[in-house]
């Protein structure tokens, strides 16, 4: 029996739903009805990759890019297209808008910055970058499916709830950077796809790393991913390239903005949002004392570049920050800041724990 339910984390929107993959995913598609329906008909990201994926070269690609998304995840798949059946919308739009970043179009200049820390403390700070049409559109989406783990993950409509920031009932969190990469692996599935599987399967730390780096994806992520148990782990994804780091206390703080950091094949291009931001980043001092979470969230979300990362209106990049998150490992507590409201701080474990 599929059940959905919405209430609110203080100003935040905060869906849950239950049941079957495929049935709890259509009850969200038609619950989420006209802003998805929104979203294909009026969000510019989606009119720039038709454009693009009418070209010969854009076609070859979603072609080969939806194949592989259907033949190795069909699970995913079936999801994606119960999402898109409950919304009244076709699946080939909302595929081709989780294929953004998989099809060599350059994004546009913007993206998400991130922070991760472990010495006697451990942290992941994010903050989730996107146009300002999806703010007032997105919630947090908790997702209780049957014999699947239960994720809680920030969602914007139309995207599977898998390129943003997760939580999982075996306390894992991990952030997403999309990165840019102008060669995609051609026979890879889609990112946001691959994305989605990893919240389907991994439990731990090894598990999710394990995965990622047997799962290549035609597009590129950088995730950091943490645990309560205390590890932090950075890896980056792209086109068949894996590079995986563990922060650990002889190198406390590690910053991610939208360029890969351990592979090769997505450096920033000068004067980039990206690499504006990660030079605000990599002039961070860690801390001599172990830091509280109101440091990484005035980095995050105190001002814009030069002074931090906060992406505002009217800036040099077309996205705003609409969502920043900060969790604390060590005492698993989660301070959720959504953009113009009050922020609130929740334990981690109530996260994913059911509504009665």
């Amino acid at each position: 029996m599929t059940d959905i339910a919405e209430r609110q984390l203080g100003d935040l929107r905060w869906i849950t739903v239950r049941g079957t993959p495929e049935e709890a995913f259509a009850a969200l598609g038609e619950h989420e009805r006209r802003d998805i329906q929104d979203v294909v008909r009026d969000w510019g990201g989606l009119k720039r990759l038709r454009r693009q994926a009418a070209t010969p070269r854009g076609a070859e690609r979603l072609t080969a890019v939806r194949a592989a998304s259907q033949r190795r995840y069909p699970d995913v798949w079936a999801e994606l297209a119960a999402l898109a059946e409950g919304a009244g919308v076709p699946v080939s739009d909302l595929a081709l808008q989780n294929f953004r970043g998989d099809l060599g179009i350059a994004e546009p200049d913007d993206g998400c910055s991130d922070l991760a820390w472990r010495r006697e403390k451990a942290y992941l700070a994010h903050n989730e970058d996107d146009g300002p049409f999806f703010a007032g559109r997105s919630a947090l989406v908790t997702l209780a499916l049957d014999r699947l783990p239960v994720i809680t993950a920030y969602w914007k409509p139309g995207f599977l709830p898998s390129t943003t920031f997760t939580f999982t009932e075996d306390g894992l969190a991990w952030g997403i950077d999309h990165l840019t990469v102008r060669e995609p692996a051609a026979a890879e599935a889609g990112r946001a796809i691959v994305a989605r599987e990893l919240q389907r399967t991994a439990r731990t730390v090894d598990e999710a790393t394990a995965f990622l780096r047997d799962h290549p994806s035609a597009g590129g992520y950088g995730y950091l991913l943490g645990s309560l148990s205390g590890r932090v782990v950075v890896i980056d994804t792209a086109a068949g390239r894996y590079g995986e780091r563990e922060v650990t206390p002889e190198d406390p703080l590690f910053w991610h903005t939208n360029h890969g950091r351990l592979i090769s094949g997505a450096e920033p291009e000068p004067r980039s949002t990206t690499a504006e931001r990660g030079e605000v980043l990599a002039a961070l001092k860690p801390p001599v004392a172990e830091p509280e979470p109101d440091w990484f969230a005035t980095v995050l979300t105190g001002a814009p570049p030069p002074g931090g990362v906060r992406a505002d209106p009217g800036g040099r990049t077309p996205s705003i920050t609409l969502c920043t998150f900060v969790v604390e490992f060590t005492t698993g507590t989660v301070e959720v800041i959504p953009r113009d409201a009050t922020p609130v701080t929740v334990p981690f474990a109530d996260l994913v724990a059911l509504p009665l």
